[in-house]
């Protein structure tokens, strides 16, 4: 019984995570050339990111995200980043393609401004609210995820040895699973409205992709509500092909909202 119960709690703890790279540093860098050992290339994230640590918009990345809205671009390319040469993105007095050719940040105003400019102090930050722009919905999303795809081994484990322990842990983990997917896709519309992301391009296909998931699952469910050994080989090949569509349909929207996140 000890053995079973430690299956399971290890099994319930497995989430899966996206590492998507980053496609936008990556046109920055092909379009510059800029070479792996210099200063810009080792910054990464701060290049359009306060620091690697801070991932609100530095006044470059601000500029990248309006020119970006403006051409109508889904990414950054080289057109983004051309149209954005002659500006002086961070106020100090040095163009922007200026900063990049000597190799120092466009977006902050104390790497490469000419002398004599003064640079304006940035403006305090407002006081965070009590709920963020992003709804908690990073930590949300991963119990549907993780209770999902431990349900599917429990339940392929309990099939397997006819063990009626690990089905009914898989049972659970499912409903689970269900019930948890609606914060998900709740708390995702949530960070989407306070962030002012348009429901379009990645963010209308992840959140399509999670509502069918969602939508998946409950019919799994509905096939479930009665024992799992009364199911007939028809209803049995049914209940498993719709798994492998909400497995696989689950993993591409966790990799599109860590797209979103980090890319």
């Amino acid at each position: 019984m000890i053995k079973k119960l430690f299956l399971c709690i290890l099994t319930t703890s497995i989430v899966s995570f996206a590492m998507p790279t980053s496609e936008y540093l990556d046109a920055f860098v092909a379009h510059y050339k800029i070479p792996a050992t210099s200063a810009l290339a080792t910054k990464s994230c701060a290049v359009c990111h306060v620091s690697a640590d801070d991932f609100e918009f530095n006044p470059y990345g601000e500029s990248l995200k309006g020119k970006m809205k403006e051409l109508k671009k889904e990414a950054v390319d080289g057109t983004v980043l051309a149209a954005l040469d002659s500006a002086d993105a961070d106020g100090d007095g040095t163009p922007n393609s200026e900063e990049i050719a000597a190799n120092t940040l466009p977006g902050d105003p104390k790497s490469g401004a000419k002398p004599g400019v003064a640079v304006a102090e940035p403006a305090p930050k407002k006081p965070e609210s009590m709920i963020p722009k992003n709804a908690f919905h990073p930590a949300i999303v991963h119990f549907p995820i993780a209770l999902f795809i431990a349900g599917l081994i429990l339940d392929a484990l309990g099939l397997f040895k006819n063990d009626k322990t690990l089905l009914l842990a898989g049972w659970y983990n499912l409903i689970f699973a269900a019930v948890t997917a609606f914060g998900g896709i709740a708390s995702g519309v949530m960070a989407m409205v306070f962030k002012g992301y348009p429901l379009a391009g990645k963010v209308q296909n992840h959140l399509l992709l999670a509502t069918i998931s969602t939508v998946l699952m409950w019919a799994m469910i509905s096939m479930r509500l009665h024992k799992h050994e009364k199911m007939n080989v028809t209803q049995r090949v049914i209940y498993y092909l719709l798994a492998i569509i909400a497995f696989f349909l689950i993993s591409w929207a966790g990799h599109v909202g860590g797209d979103l996140v980090y890319g």
